[in-house]
């Protein structure tokens, strides 16, 4: 019997010791799992507050050693907000996709894009894209695709340098042809000039628009000035006018003043007259006829003196009125011619080119069209000619702008002493040169052209110490029947076309 309850005992001390074994691994495995689900909820912190609550309470709960039994619906709770967090994790999963597919494919619209980078960009919006299974996988996609946004700012920001490089003295170039239409006197010339220095030796579109403004104020000055000074004119013109005027009415009204006097005085005389011719024929002596006439003849010289001071003073008057209106009349048309004149040489200088001092392109289409509108009517021989200085963007760049106005004066003074007094040169713009001549065929031009083109090249141009030979190239055409100003100005930009592409320095005739 002993012998059974010591194995009885034993069994159960063993029974004991293995269920303390199970019992201390349980509990390794219960705290194992408490941490683990502590870990795992704190990795979904963030994602939602209501989550955040129940996943913090979860912790507390686990941190406390609640029983599970008490925990269960906390547990259905969090299951229920973590199916509703999975829900929406897809939807942001698409959203995310859409929105790099979309950006993805922007980014290969743009130009420039190396060829290695648009490869790497089609690959990955074709299969990396593709293969994602978590919002996670994202994250090394997104990082691609702002490497290749970055490439692609690079681009775009060379290309914008490029662009600035290339506006830069394009600009400057317009400015300086606006600058140089510009004809102004003293402190405004001045400005001018100093402007144009500025623009030559400047880089920067901010100083550009900075000498366009300033342009543009001098102009709004000028036109301020003559506006001013076309006021002061009319004002003037108006008090002349005015007094002029009123010489005039008071004129008119001594001439009535006067008349009324002068007709009250003849009645008198005429009175006088009748009564003495009436009291003549009564007269009964020759006394008394005496007596008579006596008195009538010295009333009558009374009034005839009376009527001859009239006569006399109205003269004066009148001298005098028609002094004072000769005066203002005399004043008025002074003050117009002077006014005439002015206008005369505004208009001079409206057509005149501010730095060569040749006609202006404006000039030379009204003097086009008159000449075009005399061969329509006569049908006589005319050559239109432009003239183009070759090369002269480098002179720009290579010596300065200044040089570039100084080369265009030069040429300019050069057309004018090479060219007959019936023809017409003007400054077409920029380095571009127009010449009409009326009365001359285009085979009888070839001759003088060449000696013209001549006369250029032999100009010793000189500078920073180096000598520059110039030359021009031409091209000419003969006005035909049929023809309108366009369609013989393209045919003759047609022949200069041609003595450029073919080297320069020559005279095409496009016939």
């Amino acid at each position: 019997m002993s012998g059974q309850l010591e194995v009885l005992n034993k069994k159960l001390k063993q029974a004991i010791d293995t269920r303390k074994v199970l019992e201390t691994a349980r509990k390794q495995q219960v705290d194992t799992l408490t941490n683990f689900a502590a870990k795992l909820s704190l990795s979904c912190k963030g994602m939602d507050i209501e989550l955040d609550n129940r996943l913090a309470k979860f912790r507390s709960a686990l941190s406390k050693g609640v029983d599970f039994e008490n925990l269960a619906p906390l547990i259905a709770e969090i299951l229920s907000l973590l199916k509703n967090q999975e829900a929406q994790q897809l939807s942001h999963q698409r959203e995310l996709h859409t929105s790099v597919l979309t950006a993805g494919k922007l980014l290969q619209k743009t130009k420039g894009l190396p060829d290695d980078t648009r490869r790497m960009l089609r690959h990955l919006l074709d299969h990396q894209l593709n293969e994602i299974q978590s919002t996670n996988d994202f994250i090394p996609i997104l990082n691609k695709l702002v490497s290749i946004y970055n490439q692609a700012l690079n681009v775009k920001l060379s290309v914008k340098n490029t662009e600035d490089s290339i506006t830069q003295p394009r600009l400057a170039k317009e400015l300086l042809t606006l600058a140089n239409d510009l004809v102004f006197e003293d402190e405004a010339a001045d400005n001018v000039k100093a402007i144009k220095n500025k623009i030559s030796e400047t880089d920067s579109v901010e100083d550009l628009l900075t000498s366009a403004i300033e342009i543009i104020r001098i102009v709004a000055t000028n036109i301020s000035d003559e506006r001013q000074s076309a006021q002061s004119f009319l004002v003037s013109l108006n008090q002349t006018l005015e007094d002029l005027h009123h010489s005039i009415v008071a004129t008119s009204k001594h001439s009535e003043s006067m008349s009324t006097e002068f007709e009250t005085l003849n009645k008198r005389i005429e009175s006088k007259i009748v009564n003495l011719t009436k009291q003549t024929q009564d007269a009964t002596s020759i006394s008394s006829l005496k007596a008579l006439v006596d008195n009538e003849l010295k009333s009558l010289s009374h009034d005839l003196i009376a009527k001859e001071r009239l006569e006399q003073e109205d003269r004066q008057a009148l001298i005098k009125n028609f002094h004072d209106i000769n005066t203002r009349v005399g004043s008025l048309e002074s003050k117009l011619s002077k006014y005439k004149k002015r206008l005369h040489e505004q208009r001079f200088k409206s057509l005149l080119d501010g730095l060569t001092k040749l006609p202006n392109r404006a000039a030379f289409d009204e003097r086009f069209n008159h000449e075009f509108h005399l061969f329509s009517v006569q049908e006589s021989d005319f050559t239109l000619v432009v003239i183009d200085v070759d090369h002269f963007k480098s002179i720009n760049d290579q010596y300065g702008h200044s040089a570039g106005d100084k080369t265009l004066q030069v040429i300019a003074k050069a057309l004018q002493m090479s060219i007959r007094k019936s023809d017409f040169i003007a400054r077409y713009g920029g380095e571009e040169f127009v010449l009409l001549m009326p009365g001359m065929s285009v085979e009888h031009a070839t001759a003088p052209l060449e000696k013209l083109r001549q006369a250029i090249k032999s100009i010793p141009f000189k500078f920073k110490n180096k000598s520059v030979q110039i030359t021009v190239s031409v091209g000419a055409t003969q006005f035909k029947k049929g023809d309108t100003p366009l369609i013989a100005f393209d045919r003759a930009d047609d022949a200069l076309y041609k003595a450029k592409k073919s080297g320069r320095d020559k005279l095409c005739i496009n016939s």
